[in-house]
């Protein structure tokens, strides 16, 4: 699942901070995030002559004091939830529920990135950092986007006007990164503006001449009707 990177590094956060504490009391106490407590056979069953009670109860302290670790590291609110939980059932439990909450927002990030289009007349800089943004964060929750679909989710969002781009970027089978396809798109934005600048110039320079032309002919006329 794309959500298990970011589920180990959780863990890995919760054992780094008991590991560090087990370090000023001379124990290793991070098995407790592992193994649950196990239950004290009947003293009349044949279990309990081999059961080693001390080790028991050392692994019920030693998930206490992880618990306390661990439990201090938490916003209030999700100390409430688990204040009456050691450190194995903890985990199960955040497990569950940051599954549940990065799957939403894997399908919210996922919704907004396909919507993503850009309109003619809209920058293209502020689009495709904002498709960039969206993929960050979806990689953030551990789904990272291959390269390639990255690029063609934002090529796709392009509209007509950047055709020849999307063309050329094919044929030619351009690798870039993300920041790189941002720098050639906002290029190519600028150089097709300057080009409609000067067509729309000598557009209405032909304009004018052939306006100037029908004025001169007008007048050469009244003035051959004058005579």
């Amino acid at each position: 699942m794309s959500q298990t990177r970011c589920w180990d590094k959780l863990r890995l956060d919760f054992f780094k901070q008991i590991i560090n504490w087990a370090q000023y009391n001379d124990d290793m106490v991070e098995y407790v995030l592992d193994k649950p407590i196990g239950v004290i056979p009947y003293k009349e069953s044949l279990e309990f002559a081999t059961f080693d009670v001390e080790a028991h109860q050392k692994h019920i302290d030693n998930a206490s004091d992880a618990q306390c670790i661990m439990l201090s590291s938490m916003s209030l609110e999700l100390q409430r939830q688990h204040e009456h939980m050691l450190p194995y059932e903890m985990l199960k439990h955040l497990k569950s529920l940051y599954a549940s909450q990065a799957q939403t927002m894997e399908y919210e990030i996922l919704r907004d990135l396909f919507n993503c289009k850009l309109h003619d007349g809209s920058k293209v800089s502020e689009h495709v950092l904002k498709m960039i943004g969206l993929i960050e964060r979806l990689a953030s929750i551990g789904t990272v986007l291959p390269a390639n679909v990255s690029t063609n989710l934002i090529l796709q969002s392009l509209p007509s006007s950047f055709e020849n781009f999307i063309v050329n970027f094919n044929m030619n089978n351009t690798k870039v990164g993300l920041p790189e396809l941002h720098n050639k798109l906002k290029t190519y934005e600028s150089s097709t503006a300057k080009v409609k600048s000067v067509l729309m110039v000598s557009s209405s320079a032909k304009s004018s001449k052939w306006k100037n032309k029908q004025q001169q002919k007008k007048k050469t006329s009244k003035d051959t009707w004058s005579y």
